[in-house]
């Protein structure tokens, strides 16, 4: 995520950190619904950004594999079609 310039807002030292990582994309919110119509299991949380879980049975390509469809989202512009629903709860 850090080789892509996207903020991890979890901690990276091995000792301080738990089983959820939190990655400050732009468009997080967007994007994030984009992951889910994909069918990619995560969280969006507001100032925080879009939080992934991988566990000990993820296999590093399929962590790579979430960091690519990230990238391609931003990239093809996919996120777009997701702009107009956000919408604030005040």
């Amino acid at each position: 995520a850090q080789a892509n310039g996207w903020p991890v807002r979890s901690p990276l030292a091995a000792d301080e950190r738990g089983g959820m990582v939190v990655l400050d994309v732009p468009h997080g919110y967007e994007v994030s619904r984009e992951l889910l119509a994909r069918e990619v299991v995560i969280d969006y949380r507001e100032k925080a950004g879009i939080r992934a879980a991988p566990h000990f049975y993820n296999t590093d390509a399929e962590v790579e594999l979430v960091l690519d469809t990230i990238r391609d989202i931003l990239d093809s512009g996919a996120w777009r079609k997701h702009d107009a629903q956000r919408s604030f709860v005040t």
